[in-house]
């Protein structure tokens, strides 16, 4: 249900005991009255004045209630009566029917300095130039206008619902509101909506005070700004009118006074709604979270085990590898312990070939020796003889010695030969 209904229908049961008094005396004058306040409560859109349009604005609206976008661009009107300033350039601006939801004005960080802006530009005449003076404090945080030296110079701050003095003569209610995109493809947008009243005090002419306040041009939505139609004097001729004023005031005071607690409940039911969702969302992202970080964990146990195959394959052919080495170095040693073998074995057949040439040759010597002392026993006994005998028998012995030898000799080297 729209905010402004449910505001009005509380501030409405609140002041029935006031109102009834009056309600039955002079109906015509007093239904036209009623009417007359009701303007400076209920007209609060600054962008349409057509109310036969505002009550069938929910037929354009989706089942959801959310709130359409009026136009396109960065400066537009909305459905629920509001104009709305885009606020993020990096995405582009609303068109014609898009949907956007209301939240509250804390969700941006220079929400206050955006509505000090905003008031600024209808009390310093400025409205013509707000689209550009709101764009400058979206983009850098301020403003080279004079609005933009009174938001610096301000500290102030200003809820989403204010009344605010203009002038001597008029004062304006503002209401504030974020809107959030829904399909989140489009920039959110600061909303504003404003209507004006005279000061009670005054009893002046409203449009003698109202003359003088520019209204902004806002493209794609209908420019008039509702201001409190002028005080009819004649009505002040009887003291039933006069009450009925004075009740009539009441109620304005009483709703004045209700609206902004109202407001704030509505804001805060709002605020508490938003938040629950974006809980849910948060959680609904946690759990999908969940279920991404369980499908890692599956694909990383997958991983480690393809790497645990891997490292067993590895380790099955280090294995391999180190049992070949061993057969090869078993290999290597035993063809050492073969060499080492035939190494001994060659030195001890030199041993016994160099042993047996010594006794063949030790043989010979003792041979040749024995010879020598039967050819010197024959030379005595030759000796004794004659001499010619010994002659030719020395030349015999010497012949015979030197084909003993020889023949030794020859006897030998065939040996050694064969041997090699």
């Amino acid at each position: 249900m729209n905010k402004k209904i449910v505001t009005l229908i509380i501030v409405i049961l609140i002041s029935f005991c006031f109102l009834s008094i009056v309600v039955a005396d002079n109906t015509t004058n007093d239904d036209n009255k009623t009417t007359d306040h009701d303007k400076t409560i209920d007209k609060d859109n600054p962008t349409d004045n057509n109310q036969t349009t505002d009550k069938n604005k929910t037929d354009n609206k989706p089942k959801n209630n959310y709130i359409l976008a009026k136009g396109n661009g960065n400066y537009i009107a909305f459905s629920d009566g509001f104009i709305g300033f885009i606020l993020d350039y990096s995405k582009p601006p609303a068109s014609s029917g898009d949907e956007f939801k209301h939240v509250s004005t804390s969700t941006v960080g220079n929400s206050n300095t955006l509505k000090l802006a905003i008031i600024e530009c209808f009390k310093q005449n400025s409205a013509n130039q707000i689209e550009k003076i709101i764009a400058d404090f979206v983009k850098t945080g301020s403003s080279s206008t004079p609005v933009g030296a009174s938001v610096a110079a301000s500290h102030e701050k200003i809820s989403d619902h204010e009344v605010v003095k203009i002038n001597d003569n008029v004062e304006g209610v503002f209401d504030f509101e974020v809107l959030k995109s829904v399909s989140g493809n489009e920039s959110d947008y600061f909303a504003y909506k404003v209507s004006f009243k005279t000061i009670d005090d005054s009893k002046k002419d409203t449009n003698n005070a109202t003359s003088a306040i520019n209204t902004p041009n806002i493209p794609n939505a209908t420019n008039i700004t509702n201001i409190t139609p002028p005080i009819d004097n004649e009505t002040n001729a009887t003291l039933l009118n006069n009450m009925y004023d004075y009740f009539a005031l009441l109620a304005n005071a009483l709703y004045d006074s209700w609206k902004p607690i109202i407001d704030m409940l509505i804001n805060g039911y709002l605020m508490f709604i938003n938040t629950l969702e974006e809980f849910l969302n948060l959680f609904k992202d946690f759990i999908k979270e969940i279920h991404t970080l369980v499908d890692v964990l599956e694909k990383l146990l997958e991983m480690l085990g393809l790497i645990w195959e891997t490292l067993d394959g590895i380790l099955k052919i280090l294995c391999m590898i180190l049992t070949v080495l061993e057969q090869l170095l078993n290999l290597i040693g035993y063809i050492f312990e073969v060499i080492v073998g035939l190494i001994t074995t060659i030195i001890s057949i030199l041993q016994q070939i160099l042993g047996l040439l010594s006794g063949l040759i030790n043989f010979i010597i003792d041979i040749i020796n024995q010879i020598m002392s039967l050819i010197q026993a024959s030379l005595k006994f030759l000796k004794s003889s004659g001499n010619l005998l010994i002659n030719t028998i020395e030349n015999a012995v010497i012949i015979i010695t030197s084909f003993v030898i020889i023949t030794i000799g020859a006897f030998i080297y065939n040996r050694i030969r064969k041997i090699y």
